[in-house]
């Protein structure tokens, strides 16, 4: 008899065992980071994806009311990005992090304007992003008046507010520079 309850207690321990046996094991994946590759899968489809002289480069357009709306959505997601901070919210502790930092005018610049343009650079040989490299745009509105803008690196992209306030085809030339070479990739896009 007592052998018949060790062989059921045994048996119950290795029953309420198998789940904790069965948890997966690899590497928690809830960073505070934001992954390289997380700002591609947040935006959707780019308006340009092409690759030029060995740089990969990813270009996306919206309208600053949508600009807004997917940072609210970042914000009821659980990341709110302060002036110089990024806190997780259900009451973590506020942390630094030198790729979310954002000061007052870098704040200003991103939404200005009615647009929001934002660059994404990756080295085609290594796949690994580019960040410590200089990016702007030069914009042709469909009056022929040239603007340009300097992107201002943030979160492994590069981003700024434009105004396309003009309905018609814009023609846009953006530029990276990386340890002194210039790289160009030209595109239209259409204000309706």
């Amino acid at each position: 008899m007592n052998f018949k309850y060790a062989l059921l207690s045994m048996a119950l321990a290795v029953v309420l065992a198998l789940p904790i046996l069965g948890q997966n094991t690899h590497c928690d994946t809830t960073k505070t980071d934001m992954k390289h590759h997380h700002i591609s899968k947040m935006m959707g489809k780019p308006a340009v994806d092409a690759t030029v002289e060995g740089l990969h480069m990813k270009v996306w357009l919206m309208t600053q009311k949508h600009h807004k709306k997917m940072m609210k959505e970042m914000k009821h997601n659980g990341m709110r990005m302060k002036d110089t901070s990024m806190a997780m919210d259900d009451g973590m502790k506020k942390m630094k992090h030198d790729g979310m930092e954002m000061d007052k005018a870098m704040k200003e610049a991103m939404m200005a304007g009615t647009h929001c343009i934002m660059l994404n650079v990756t080295d085609v040989s290594s796949g690994k992003n580019i960040d410590d490299a200089t990016a702007k745009v030069t914009i042709v509105s469909p009056s022929k008046m040239t603007s340009s803008f300097d992107l201002k690196s943030m979160m492994s992209h590069f981003c700024t507010g434009i105004s396309l306030k003009e309905k018609g085809e814009y023609h846009f030339s953006v530029s990276v520079t990386v340890d002194g070479v210039s790289k160009t990739k030209d595109f239209e896009y259409t204000v309706k």
